[in-house]
């Protein structure tokens, strides 16, 4: 007896033999509809991908890799909801997840390879002047056309290229500082994401990492990682919509509608009022 066949219930095999066939139907709609049954079929997925995965048929075989590669983003998709809803989640870690979402080719040591070399080359004693301008020194710049591209709130890409959001721009050099001693909070000032640091000091990606003192006059919205997080993704829902990206709107769409109920209206800005 097969090891998929100790983890099926007696009166579900005959489907579950049924839907194993048509998984190597060569029509790739036949397949899609036995591959969105055989994935919700949890307790016993994770057999069958074990027992087929290295399967003799080839287009059986591609069809359970790619059954994998959807539980493993769905999984993951699931455990970065739970974690924000239970508060276990860090805001660098939430950034990468959302990328992971958009984009799950990402290579996740890649990204925290890069982010920690920067950080070796920051000024040992850290000020918000020097932290201004080693962003500055390594081009980190806004962009100035273009804005919905997703490319400017993904962080692997904002790495590499160094153009990004405001927003992205911001949390990369609050993320830099920490470790170093230096601190600042996220903040909305006439419309546009910067930093305010300890001494009331505001620095703007948006103007070549301008800085400027604040009054208590001055009118600003902090944003916590919650926030930073559903902006983020509402940005990128209106990217890939504008891109036509449906697999990507799927995933996106999913987690702003987990973790904010289900109520679009309750979303920040662009897509909430």
């Amino acid at each position: 007896m097969t090891q998929t066949r100790t983890l099926v219930p007696t009166g579900d095999q005959h489907k579950l033999d049924a839907l194993i066939k048509l998984l190597e139907d060569e029509d790739a709609h036949i397949s899609t509809v036995a591959m969105e049954q055989l994935l919700n079929m949890e307790h016993c997925i994770d057999g069958i991908l074990a027992e087929f995965q290295e399967s003799h048929n080839p287009i059986l075989r591609n069809r359970i890799h790619q059954m994998g590669n959807i539980l493993k983003i769905r999984r993951s998709r699931v455990s970065f909801i739970e974690s924000v809803q239970h508060s276990r989640l860090n805001l660098w870690d939430g950034i990468v997840q959302i990328n992971y979402q958009f984009n799950p080719r990402l290579n996740v040591q890649e990204v925290e390879k890069m982010f920690s070399s920067m950080a070796q080359r920051l000024p040992k004693k850290l000020t918000t002047a020097r932290l201004a301008s080693f962003m500055r020194k390594k081009n980190f710049t806004c962009a100035d056309e273009d804005v919905l591209n997703a490319d400017l709130y993904l962080i692997e890409e904002v790495l590499l290229q160094r153009i990004g959001s405001p927003l992205l721009l911001s949390v990369i050099a609050m993320l830099l500082g920490e470790p170093r001693g230096w601190s600042a909070a996220i903040v909305i000032y006439k419309g546009r994401h910067c930093l305010l640091d300890k001494t009331n000091t505001l620095i703007e990606p948006a103007e070549d990492w301008r800085m400027t003192p604040l009054t208590n006059t001055d009118k600003i919205h902090p944003c916590d990682k919650n926030e930073t997080w559903l902006i983020i993704l509402c940005q990128l829902f209106v990217s890939a919509v504008l891109e036509g990206r449906l697999q990507a709107i799927h995933r996106v769409g999913s987690l702003l509608a987990e973790l904010n109920a289900g109520h679009v209206r309750d979303l920040p800005f662009p897509l909430g009022s």
